[in-house]
């Protein structure tokens, strides 16, 4: 299947509507998602894939952004670094 990928139209990130997709991984993981912080991130991208048949890349922009909009929150330290081990990842109805 070489060169299917170049007839393929890029995502708009900007044209999704976060609240619904916020909504879509929370139907697949619930309200809170128990993992690292890139565990947590990873799952949030493949499901962001399986939901919008989007590529790995797009879905990685998508998580970044419900994140920086309080859609997806993990926890942070006193110096805004992210804590190593598992956390609960809060996967929000309404931003934050």
């Amino acid at each position: 299947m070489t060169g299917a990928r170049s007839d393929r139209v890029q995502l708009a990130v900007e044209d999704i509507d976060l609240a619904q997709l916020a909504s879509a991984v929370r139907r697949r993981y619930g309200r809170h998602l128990y993992a690292s912080y890139l565990r947590g991130k990873t799952l949030m991208r493949d499901a962001v894939v399986a939901h919008l048949g989007c590529s790995a890349y797009e879905a990685e922009e998508l998580v970044e952004t419900l994140e920086l909009n309080g859609y997806v929150r993990f926890p942070h330290l006193d110096d805004q670094t992210h804590p190593l081990t598992r956390h609960s990842w809060v996967i929000a109805e309404e931003p934050r």
